[in-house]
């Protein structure tokens, strides 16, 4: 099976900063270029070791760009001197119960799948990543990203390593929009689920604490919004996480009018994919309750059953049919957050 590379930065967002922030433009063009190479040897890395009981490891690249590094925790060690391990240590043990215990899945790829880390990867590298067998992480540069070992980062990469064990959606277009949008909701899921948020006590960000805390959010409309923090995406409210100098504006569009049709960002997958976003964060607050059970479910047994070059009418049909079959007290308002974005399906 390919094994796919995912960063957490969309690259139309670092080629923006780079030229927005023209002191820092080599740098993030740096990060690019280290990006796609990091891209070209994925497929030749390895680093997945399955012991089938989806043990930790946290290795250390200590400033270098070699994985896995030097390891520094594994499951049988205690804490370290380094919070950063320790961090990404907890957070790789929260997804994987996560999965487990909501899902009933042995982990990413379903068989017990050890959960490796790498922390700091190079130097002042601003991006995440996930290539196919690990996890990695970027310190950030202290000016423009904070940090990117976060729970949510965490287990949106993660769940790419899900998705591509499963209906493996091919990572282009609609399809690849899909993609984004699994790694997003079941992220948030996750940080909803480890705080044990409902979903209307819920931010429904992607990344707030990634940027540093004077990179600005985007203008909230829906009330009770407008204190949040910046942040990578904005579920409930697509196209407001951010919006600063240095970044610009979140382009993500909330209803299919608006969806991107251009050949940029793999033909929008980071873009589109807040057409889905704002139908799933929509659903489960109308649901009530934990967004993981009746909602989640409900896409959890969608996203990884559908074809791999399903487009958002495929998969908003294949939701209706799942919660007609399982909760079919669910389907008026699943029907009605599809609609709200502009997908129409019948009940």
């Amino acid at each position: 099976m390919q094994r796919n590379f995912h960063g957490f930065l969309p690259p139309f967002l670092i080629t923006q900063i780079a030229q927005r922030n023209p002191e820092k433009a080599a740098e993030f063009l740096q990060i690019l270029a280290d990006t796609a190479k990091l891209y070209q040897v994925g497929q030749k890395q390895q680093l997945l070791i399955t012991s089938g009981q989806a043990l930790r490891r946290v290795y250390d690249a200590k400033g270098r760009t070699q994985l896995p590094g030097t390891l520094v925790r594994s499951e049988t060690d205690g804490p370290t001197a380094d919070e950063i391990a320790n961090r990404a240590f907890e957070q790789s043990g929260q997804v994987r119960d996560f999965y487990k215990q909501v899902f009933g899945r042995n982990s990413l790829d379903g068989n017990g799948m050890d959960m490796l880390s790498t922390i700091h990867y190079g130097r002042r590298y601003n991006n995440a990543f996930w290539n196919g067998s690990q996890m990695t992480y970027g310190d950030g540069d202290g000016d423009i990203f904070l940090t990117f070992v976060l729970l949510d980062v965490n287990g949106h990469e993660c769940t790419h390593g899900v998705i591509e064990n499963t209906s493996a959606l091919v990572y282009s277009n609609e399809p690849g929009a899909l993609n984004e949008h699994g790694a997003d909701a079941f992220g948030v899921m996750l940080k909803q689920w480890v705080l044990r948020q409902t979903a209307d006590q819920a931010d429904w960000l992607v990344g707030p604490g990634l940027f540093v805390p004077s990179i600005k959010s985007g203008k909230k409309l829906l009330p009770g919004r407008q204190h949040l923090p910046s942040a990578l995406r904005d579920m409930l409210e697509p196209g407001t996480g951010y919006d600063d100098p240095k970044l610009g504006k979140d382009p993500q569009p909330a209803h299919m009018k608006d969806k991107y049709t251009g050949w940029n960002d793999n033909g929008g997958v980071h873009y589109n994919s807040g057409i889905p976003n704002r139908a799933f964060a929509e659903f489960a607050v109308a649901v009530g309750g934990y967004s993981w059970e009746k909602p989640g479910q409900i896409w959890f047994r969608s996203i990884t059953t559908v074809p791999s070059n399903c487009d958002f009418q495929q998969f908003a049909n294949k939701t209706v049919a799942v919660a007609k079959a399982n909760y079919p007290e669910t389907v008026s308002k699943l029907v009605a957050a599809w609609n709200n974005v502009g997908i129409t399906v019948s009940a």
